[in-house]
């Protein structure tokens, strides 16, 4: 749990694990590697089900720019395959 310190910080939903505090494991299933077996504490809120505002905001940052370099990459190879 959370520290008494904690409480004056906002806290919302973990917006990796969606709340459930787990995440789906998916390293090897029946040949699992690390001792989860399907399940994992997550990784982003370490079970809580919750994040602080910043860890939130930090989050969803990272997720934006990740799927702006997705997207950058898949045109550079939209474009490329046309070039062909």
């Amino acid at each position: 749990g959370r520290m008494m310190e904690d409480f004056d910080e906002d806290f919302c939903q973990c917006p990796r694990c969606s709340g459930w505090g787990f995440i789906d494991c998916h390293c090897g299933g029946d040949l699992c590697v690390c001792d989860n077996y399907g399940e994992a504490d997550c990784p982003l809120c370490h079970g809580e089900g919750e994040v602080s505002d910043a860890i939130y905001r930090a989050y969803e940052a990272r997720q934006r720019e990740n799927a702006r370099l997705w997207a950058e990459a898949r045109a550079k190879i939209d474009a490329e395959g046309d070039a062909e």
